[in-house]
């Protein structure tokens, strides 16, 4: 996870490798896992279904040490069935509640944007808080939030009041198009339903709690307004307001110790303003707003023209989180793009033994997290060291028409290049090169020729040892730019080179490795991929893969005449050549 502490100068980082990109939870597909906690861990994934429809999701997962615990488990689940039932424009949405060999998941809305605690802290890193508008509108929008979850009436027309009891920094996100999202109703909880809470034992965030809490003591929506008070008290103040070196010594604070006056040094905070927290933070809950509207609609008064609307808000996320915004918008974009540009070439997934016991039919190996299907038409194969991949040629359009997708095209697993995209945002940015690719004009097919030969491909086997006569034709073989190619080519094997492909005969090369590998043909780099639509000879093509470890690796590839081959491999599959 990118560290929230950087601020927004800081210079992007590379996307680390996420192992559990390419894992299924349920219906989604994950493409980085955002945070992990002491009993559930966050993922960023996706579902996506006809004409190139895709929803991102956040993805909430019980640990599996966790998954034993029956009280947890009953509380996600509680989780689950209150946060499902509210719609609120202040509140994070959830999707669904679902199990899968991994246990239970949750999956909600991705929210793009940075949560309270990171953009407070923005302000103590500037010298001083948040400006005061700001501040007083978000809290404003988690009152009315609150309010909504306060009064609660199901579709039926029953009441049924939900408690937060966890309202937090933490738990609210401001998006980067400044909306305010009320999120984690983990231990929320809705009054009368279900068992009471057990005598003795408190939930919540220590700092943040009301004194009924602390106590133990059966809740209602006040109580969630008392933590409201205590996080507008900081926001004012910019530090904390029950702070102390044990949650037993915060719990006697929230009790007893006095509250200072909400004035930051050196700022000018209104007289009604400072009313409306101290109001908010009596111990005595009968002394306090009644409901959720009331706050807001206090604060409103107090604040006058100084309370911030949504465009306001967007525009300070943009000053001061451009480059968090950027690198999510860019990120979650090539994503699209990969995916679509996947669906577009319609791949292969397959692995296969490359050694059959003699007499015994080939079946696929089972199905890697990698893989992406398509359905079967004629099958070719693509051979590495030790190992036969089979996939299937997609043709290529001619020229000037646009491409055609597939009949049906399953969902991408490779789920590459999102990177560390975390609830609060990013600061690393990569996968640019993958994006310029992605942007860059396509490559028009070559020219219809004569119909395909099927002799224009190598046998299938080891590669060739004796070497092939020179043959003019090598020159038609198209190459890339030769700068400072051949200082990084693969030193030679003794094995032969690619043979020369036939005149004008030309077909297309998608290369996507996971980590990133240099490419060489015939000793000139085809660049690093993921290489998109690369115009290559036709023929059994014997390439290179330079790695970052510095390894060599060979695969073999066939191409053939106006189609475009599409190959995902993982470094690990191709053993490195001595």
């Amino acid at each position: 996870m990118s560290d929230p502490a950087q601020g927004p100068s800081a210079s992007p980082s590379p996307v680390p490798f996420d192992p559990h990109r390419g894992e299924h939870i349920g219906r989604y597909e994950v493409l980085s896992q955002l945070s992990v906690g002491g009993m559930a861990e966050l993922f960023l994934g996706y579902t996506s279904g006809p004409g190139g429809f895709r929803k991102y999701a956040a993805i909430k997962r019980i640990l599996p040490d966790a998954r034993g615990d029956e009280q947890f488990e009953r509380m996600f689940l509680d989780e689950a069935r209150i946060t499902a039932a509210l719609s609120h424009p202040n509140i994070g949405q959830v999707f669904e509640l679902g199990q899968d060999k991994g246990g239970l998941f949750l999956a909600m809305e991705f929210i793009a944007g940075r949560n309270l605690e990171q953009v407070s802290s923005l302000g103590r890193r500037l010298g001083g808080t948040l400006p005061l508008g700001f501040a007083l509108s978000v809290i404003r929008d988690v009152c009315l939030a609150l309010h909504y979850a306060h009064t609660f009436t199901t579709p039926g027309g029953k009441p049924h009041p939900v408690i937060h009891r966890d309202v937090a920094h933490k738990n609210v996100m401001v998006t980067y198009d400044g909306m305010v999202k009320l999120l984690d109703f983990g231990i929320a909880k809705a009054r009368g339903a279900r068992a009471n809470t057990q005598v003795g034992m408190v939930k919540g965030t220590t700092g943040y709690m009301s004194p009924e809490q602390v106590r133990g003591q059966p809740l209602d929506g006040r109580s969630d307004l008392f933590s409201v008070g205590v996080m507008l008290h900081e926001l004012l103040t910019g530090e904390r307001l029950f702070a102390a070196g044990s949650e037993i010594q915060e719990m006697q604070m929230i009790l007893g110790a006095s509250i200072p006056d909400p004035q930051p040094k050196g700022g000018q905070v209104p007289a009604e303003i400072r009313a409306v927290v101290l109001k908010a933070l009596a111990r005595d809950r009968e002394q306090r707003y009644a409901t959720g509207r009331d706050m807001a609609r206090a604060l409103e008064a107090a604040a006058g023209p100084l309370l911030f609307d949504a465009e306001q808000r967007a525009a300070f996320m943009a000053e001061h989180f451009q480059q968090q915004r950027e690198g999510t918008r860019q990120l979650l974009q090539t994503v699209d793009e990969t995916l679509d540009g996947m669906s577009a070439v319609a791949p292969v997934a397959r692995v296969e033994d490359a050694r059959p016991p003699a007499g015994t039919e080939r079946r696929p190996a089972p199905r890697r997290k990698t893989e992406t299907e398509v359905e079967v038409g004629s099958p070719a194969r693509v051979v590495t060291t030790g190992r036969v991949v089979t996939r299937e040629n997609v043709p290529v359009a001619p020229p000037k028409t646009q491409e055609t997708q597939g009949p049906k095209v399953a969902k991408s697993s490779l789920g590459l290049w999102a990177g560390m995209l975390v609830l609060g945002g990013l600061l690393g940015l990569g996968g640019m090169e993958l994006r310029q690719a992605l942007l860059a004009e396509p490559i028009p097919a070559p020219a219809p020729g004569p119909a395909e030969d099927p002799s224009a491909l190598l046998p299938l086997g080891p590669p060739r040892r004796e070497a092939p006569a020179p043959s003019p034709e090598a020159a038609a073989a198209p190459a890339s730019p030769p700068a400072a190619e051949s200082e990084k080519a693969p030193a030679s094997t003794g094995e032969t080179a690619t043979p020369p492909a036939r005149p004008g005969k030309q077909g297309l090369l998608t290369l996507v490795t996971l980590p990133e590998a240099e490419v060489f043909l015939n000793g000139r780099s085809l660049g690093k991929t993921p290489l998109f639509k690369k115009p290559v000879p036709v023929g059994q093509l014997r390439l290179f893969l330079q790695g970052q470890d510095g390894k060599r690796r060979e695969l073999f590839a066939p191409i053939e005449q106006g189609k475009l081959t599409k190959l995902n491999l993982s470094l690990a599959d191709l053993p490195p050549v001595r």
